[in-house]
């Protein structure tokens, strides 16, 4: 017998301490849920559960992504859903100005109802957005030109010898048409004076071709001095493009001097409205210095109404100095064309006969005998004479991309593509009355709008169904991720939870054995007391 060493509570020791281990283990499984708590518990488990977590959670976030995109499209369809309603109206007020019942002032009331619902799909194309993604004006950052016939060109130019009993066929007043070069900006003149950079002055933008009969003084035509007898309303204020002129430099630094010596008129491209800088003001946000150190406009503003001597024309009436004479085309009688078969084609017809480059592809004939020597030829540059060209910018579609799954590859991504629905975009400009209209004596215009409009419904109606079948498959998508993920979950668990029955059985197992072990190690040591025995 020794006394030195307990052998028997030693041993007891350490199977109670490997029991009270398990219990341990098995007391932490049980309160956690989990069968691995930490990488001791099962390491390859572990990596594999982690890796499988990494899968559900970007699952759920894709499919989250996914009724994002949902919510996204279904916003510019219900959009498109009252463009689509607007474009339906249009087509009824289009059909009923080209029965013959109506005068030229029943299609006039047309024509104003027409504006209006033209005005509002761009509004509707330019405001709607998700998220401040703007939605149905295409993007912006990459533009493509439309071009239309803009109207028939006038015959005779005004000159000095008109008057102002010059009459067109109808008895109505003579049309002009306003042809320079640059562009001619109309504002209502009382704002003018009042008008300050916080509140710009909306703008009426006349380019070439456009009749500007709306702003010339009623009954003035032919009895003024000035610009060969065409006076403008004293209404308006008209400005124009010009250049920035001679500004001063610190003759230290050499930095521009930028501020303005008299009242400016700057133009805002973006916005179409006319920006005033009063004298002794700032002009540096509008103005750059190129590299050879000259001073030129940034690329969204232009400079308007500078003339000769340095003073602003802000004139209007009788001395309107900065038109010029050249700038103006009118007629007694507007030409007429006429198709391969001797019918007369409408100003809005043409189009059919350009491409969409503005290049005339032939088919006009000058006269209704259509013969060939009355055909103008494709290419030919004589038919300017007879039609005007406008311009407008139109956005190309707008693509946005949506990730719908938990890895990089490019499969996981579904892109929405939405065309520009503004009225450029749709084709349904030059039926504004500052184009060409629907306003004529026979409803030809009206009548050949019908197709121009059934034109717009229909990309319209495409755009939706597009719009739709993009929304059905990523309602289709989120059904296929909640399956993987419910899946992918199930085998994660199978990893890693704890399976409650089985750990319940091995804590009661090794919670007897617990007992049992500590009971073992109190009577391990009482075992030396024998040795006591031998001391008496």
């Amino acid at each position: 017998m020794v006394v030195q060493h307990n052998l028997q509570a030693m041993n007891a020791n350490r199977m109670l301490g490997v029991t009270q281990k398990s219990v341990s283990t098995n007391t932490e499984k049980l309160s956690s849920g989990y069968r691995i708590n930490r990488a001791a518990d099962d390491a390859a488990g572990l990596a594999i559960s982690e890796k499988m977590r990494k899968q559900i959670r970007g699952l759920d976030q894709a499919s989250s992504n996914a009724e994002d995109g949902i919510s996204c499209v279904q916003t510019a369809e219900g959009a498109l859903a009252e463009v689509q309603d607007m474009l339906q109206r249009m087509n009824e007020l289009v059909v009923q100005a080209a029965n013959g019942t109506n005068s030229t002032t029943d299609r006039q009331y047309i024509q104003d109802e027409i504006d209006q619902l033209i005005s509002e799909v761009d509004r509707v194309a330019e405001t709607t957005k998700f998220n401040e993604i703007y939605l149905l004006e295409g993007d912006k950052e990459g533009t493509v030109t439309y071009e239309y016939t803009m109207n028939y060109l006038t015959d005779d130019a005004l000159d000095s010898t008109n008057t102002s009993s010059v009459t067109n066929v109808e008895g109505n007043k003579v049309l002009v048409n306003y042809n320079g070069t640059d562009n001619v900006y109309f504002v209502n003149a009382a704002t003018v004076s009042s008008s300050n950079a916080s509140s710009p002055i909306s703008a009426d933008v006349v380019s070439k071709g456009s009749d500007v009969t709306k702003y010339l003084e009623d009954g003035e035509v032919g009895e003024s001095s000035s610009c060969n007898g065409i006076k403008i309303n004293k209404t308006y204020v008209a400005f124009k493009n010009t250049e920035v002129g001679e500004l001063k430099t610190d003759t230290t630094t050499g930095n521009l001097i930028s501020k303005a010596d008299q009242d400016a008129y700057i133009f805002d491209k973006t916005n179409k409205t006319i920006i005033r800088v009063k004298a002794g003001e700032d002009l540096a946000p509008y103005i750059d210095k190129d590299t050879a150190g000259n001073y030129t406009m940034k690329s969204g503003y232009n400079m308007l109404g500078r003339v000769g001597g340095g003073t602003l024309a802000t004139n209007h009436g009788g001395d309107l100095t900065l038109l010029e004479d050249k700038d103006y085309k009118g007629a007694v009688e507007t030409y007429k064309l006429y198709d391969k078969d001797g019918a007369l084609v409408s100003g809005v017809a043409l189009d059919k006969y350009f491409n969409e480059n503005g290049e005339y592809l032939g088919g006009l004939f000058k006269t209704d005998n259509a013969t060939v020597a009355d055909e103008i030829p494709a290419g030919s540059t004589s038919i300017s004479a007879y039609v005007s060209i406008n311009t407008e910018e139109v956005s190309e579609a707008l693509s946005f991309t949506l990730h719908v799954g938990a890895d990089s590859e490019r499969t996981n991504k579904i892109t929405a593509t939405i065309e520009s629905m503004s009225a450029a975009g749709l084709g349904i400009s030059k039926l504004r009355s500052t184009a060409v209209g629907i306003v004529d004596k026979t409803g030809d215009n009206a009548t050949d709008a019908i197709d121009i409009i059934a034109a717009a419904i229909q990309k319209v109606s495409t755009q939706r169904s597009a719009i739709g079948a993009v929304q059905n498959r990523l309602e289709h998508t989120i059904k296929n991720l909640d399956n993987v993920v419910e899946n992918t979950t199930a085998a994660e668990s199978a990893i890693r939870d704890t399976d409650m029955a089985e750990e319940m059985v091995a804590y009661s197992n090794n919670n007897v054995l617990q007992q049992a072990g500590q009971s073992m190690l109190a009577q391990a040591n009482q075992a030396n007391q024998g040795i006591l025995s031998l001391l008496q």
